[in-house]
């Protein structure tokens, strides 16, 4: 890929170079707190591709792979507890024995199943934190899909929470082969004088109807005008299948050990059913 001169910079004591690369969509000038590998504090107008080439650890808006990350991603640290949390999220949720495959989204191959685009507005990339096919009983078969909320504390969770849900939505009116089940998994509960309506078709409407939602699900900013597009149908199939659980570390540790998970996969395996 060839590149040219000027539009981003890079402080460092040694000269600054400066670089752009053509025909490549660049994001709003704005201070970056981050810093690559190397220590290099980054400042300025920056590409997507751009912070590929810089950081090594960061992949593109959308590159080769199909991979995608929100352009206003925090820095490396926060990035790193999320995926953390997914991580943590996805081997509890196998240690209940009740998950025959699961991935996250930074699955080479599979990632792509969770990735998604706002149907309107700047239709900008979404994902959600892990997914995989649920087994026995009345889930057999049944796919799901999950965010991962590795928080300390209730903090932004309910903003969050109303986007989730609006991606949920979308999910299951416009592919809902992907997901059968929504599950959004914590480390902290949020909207305690709400708990009981999380999981309520009022939550998911609410969700909807949030300002900054009406452009990118309706393609309006009138929120008469959106509300009347709302399939209620599918705001109740989605409430019916929105899972809220809360962990904890210690939680995390009282599940069956990986010795005897393999015991019963290998029974299983004797019989049959696997």
């Amino acid at each position: 890929m060839a590149l040219s001169r000027p539009s981003f910079a890079c402080t460092t004591s040694a000269p600054r170079p400066e670089w752009t690369i053509p025909n490549h969509r660049l994001w709003p000038a704005r201070a970056w707190p981050m810093r690559n590998e190397l220590g290099v504090r980054l400042v300025g107008t920056v590409s997507a591709e751009v912070w590929l080439l810089v950081t090594s650890r960061r992949q593109s808006a959308t590159d080769s792979g199909g991979r995608r990350y929100h352009r206003d991603m925090p820095g490396e640290a926060m990035h790193q507890k999320g995926a953390d949390g997914a991580r943590r999220a996805r081997l509890w949720l196998i240690a209940t024995t009740r998950v025959s495959q699961s991935w996250t989204n930074e699955d080479a191959v599979q990632a792509a199943r969770l990735e998604f685009n706002w149907p309107h507005g700047e239709q900008r990339p979404y994902s959600f934190d892990v997914g995989g096919i649920l087994s026995g009983g009345e889930f057999d078969g049944h796919f799901f899909v999950a965010e991962c909320k590795n928080y300390s504390s209730a903090g932004d969770q309910g903003a969050h929470y109303d986007d989730w849900v609006a991606k949920c939505y979308l999910l299951r009116r416009d592919q809902r082969r992907w997901a059968d089940h929504f599950m959004w998994i914590t480390w902290h509960p949020f909207r305690q004088e709400s708990w009981k309506e999380l999981c309520t078709p009022a939550a998911v409407t609410k969700g909807l109807l949030v300002s900054r939602n009406l452009k990118r699900v309706f393609d309006t900013e009138d929120e008469q005008a959106a509300r009347e597009k709302i399939d209620q149908e599918i705001v109740a199939e989605v409430a019916e299948r929105l899972w809220v659980i809360v962990l904890s570390g210690k939680q995390e540790k009282l599940v069956i050990t990986p010795r005897h998970r393999g015991l019963l996969l290998s029974h299983r395996a004797e019989m049959g059913e696997i």
